[in-house]
């Protein structure tokens, strides 16, 4: 059996035989050299076992826990410290406003001492004086003399002010313009009590 008849393998079809008479030219199979591979070898710390993985997973999650917890322990801690503050400034302010009121208190106290006192020395004052002693002492001493009971002139007070008011413009008048200014603004005074009188 001729080899060169087969294309290096047993398995493929055997080269038929030409039938133009021509001798075939058959060229021999060149086996080409296949491409080195380079082997690597992995070490085995390099691919990490279950375990450790599963533990870092572990310790990953309870890091993040604990950053969670951290930041939760601190805003109550924020939020604590804020509300102590805005109560201890509305007490403060309270405290302010009460001590206010007590030195207020204290002095309104005060007052109604003094007005106590005042009217004490008024009563005391009151108590000295001798009305008889006074009458007597005008008499000898001044010369005055006690009203006849013609003498004796009783006003009656106005329930309402009838005020009369003097002009400012009669400043600069003669003496005489002036007399007549308060003698027309006294007649208007008397009339008016004179209305008065006839009202009531």
């Amino acid at each position: 059996m001729n080899l060169t008849e087969y294309y290096g393998n047993l398995a493929l079809q055997r080269k038929r035989a030409s039938t133009s008479g021509k001798r075939a030219r058959v060229t021999p199979l060149v086996k080409q050299p296949a491409a080195l591979i380079k082997a690597k070898r992995i070490p085995v710390t390099a691919t990490p076992a279950p375990e450790m993985t599963s533990k870092a997973n572990a310790h990953a999650i309870r890091r993040l826990l604990t950053v969670q917890r951290l930041k939760i322990l601190f805003s109550a801690v924020f939020i604590v410290l804020t509300v102590a503050g805005i109560f201890s400034f509305v007490v403060y302010r309270q405290a302010q406003i009460l001590e206010l009121n007590f030195n207020n208190l204290s002095v309104e106290r005060q007052i109604v001492k003094l007005d106590q006192n005042s009217s004490q020395i008024r009563e005391a004052l009151a108590q000295k004086t001798n009305l008889d002693l006074i009458r007597q002492q005008a008499i000898s001493r001044l010369g005055l003399q006690d009203p006849a009971g013609s003498q004796i002139v009783s006003v009656s007070m106005p329930g309402t002010d009838r005020v009369v008011f003097h002009s400012s413009e009669t400043v600069n008048i003669d003496q005489e313009t002036y007399l007549a200014v308060v003698f027309s603004t006294l007649e208007g005074y008397f009339k008016n009590m004179n209305q008065q009188r006839t009202g009531d």
